[in-house]
């Protein structure tokens, strides 16, 4: 009987230990940063490009559009200077770690086919030595900032931090009037250019059918405000680094003389991790921003009381099977691995 209670208690230890060695792994989630404008003809296959990835990787992948250009009505002074310098646009990086084409991407299924998949998909399967995540909320009733909430959680011990915070605001719908509000179309068969024969596949056929000048475009993924966006948010992330504590950072991003803003309830927040020694994009998180005074907490806990099983998501939510994230149950914070 000592024999059996003495191995029990060795397997119960070997367990503990077991738990305590086992390496914190995270989700990626990638980013892609597409220079576009609407004065370039050759843009929309960067618009049918994010798109398509947006539809293949859902929430993995978070697709910002830079308008660039010194006619384009969504151009923000805060992007301009991490345009790819090589080449025109339409440009797009995965997590800035290289130029490639928006739509066919290193060209893999060929030049003139879909192909930026491929690329995003290589990058995902990489392993990444943080998590992020993200809630949102406006700061005030009058909507004039918004309250960016981040924690970060690494997979390693570091003395020093080289990274740091960025954050964004996007919003979709975007449409104007007048010529600059245009979509200019090089793949238009109204006059025949060469890359209405090139680009033949089937997802580029509205814009074959499409006129030189596309009226009437709804907008989406625009880059409309940021902080920290070129080289992060200095003190965002501190030092040292403990592998498994989280780190907690908030800030505001405002929405006050941002003429580029049409409707703030199409406004989406994202935060993302840089690596102030390589440049790349380490992580990053897309949140809805929360109305002012919401407190997603208190008002999921009240619900499960009366059901102590339910699983709430920070923004309150109520979730069915949780993904990999930081969710509410029996009143308490749990992460779900």
């Amino acid at each position: 009987m000592k024999h059996i209670v003495t191995l029990l208690m060795l397997g119960a230890s070997l367990s503990v230990a077991a738990q305590q060695t086992v390496p914190l792994t995270f989700e990626r989630r990638s980013v892609v940063e597409e220079y576009t404008g609407t004065w370039c003809g050759n843009c929309p296959r960067g618009i049918v490009g994010l798109q398509r990835l947006s539809e293949d990787f859902g929430d993995r992948c978070i697709c910002i559009a830079v308008h660039t250009g010194d006619h384009e009505p969504m151009v923000i002074p805060a992007y301009p200077d991490l345009v790819p310098e090589s080449g025109g646009i339409p440009a797009c990086t995965i997590d800035r770690t290289g130029k490639l084409d928006p739509y066919s991407g290193v060209g893999s299924r060929g030049i003139y086919h879909y192909g930026l998949d491929v690329a995003f998909d290589y990058r995902l399967s990489q392993p990444t030595e943080a998590g992020l995540e993200l809630t949102a909320q406006w700061n005030d009733a009058q909507q004039w900032d918004v309250r960016f909430n981040a924690t970060t959680t690494f997979n390693i011990d570091s003395d020093t931090a080289p990274y740091r915070l960025c954050f964004v605001l996007l919003e979709d719908g975007l449409r104007g009037e007048g010529s600059d509000w245009q979509q200019v179309n090089y793949f238009t068969l109204e006059q025949g250019m060469s890359d209405s024969q090139n680009y033949a596949d089937d997802d580029m056929k509205p814009w074959r059918e499409a006129p030189y000048r596309v009226d009437g475009m709804e907008y989406n993924h625009v880059a409309v405000n940021t902080l920290g966006i070129k080289s992060g948010i200095a003190g965002s992330i501190q030092a040292p680094i403990v592998s498994g504590v989280a780190q907690h950072y908030s800030n505001l991003v405002t929405t006050l003389n941002v003429r580029i803003i049409q409707d703030k309830g199409r406004l989406t927040a994202v935060a993302m991790i840089l690596n102030t020694e390589t440049g790349e994009i380490v992580n990053a998180a897309k949140a809805d921003i929360m109305p002012f005074g919401y407190n997603a907490i208190s008002d999921a806990t009240t619900d499960a009381a009366a059901q102590p099983s339910a699983v709430y998501d920070l923004q309150g939510r109520r979730v069915g099977y949780p993904a990999k994230g930081i969710y509410i149950k029996n009143n308490r914070k749990y992460i779900k691995h």
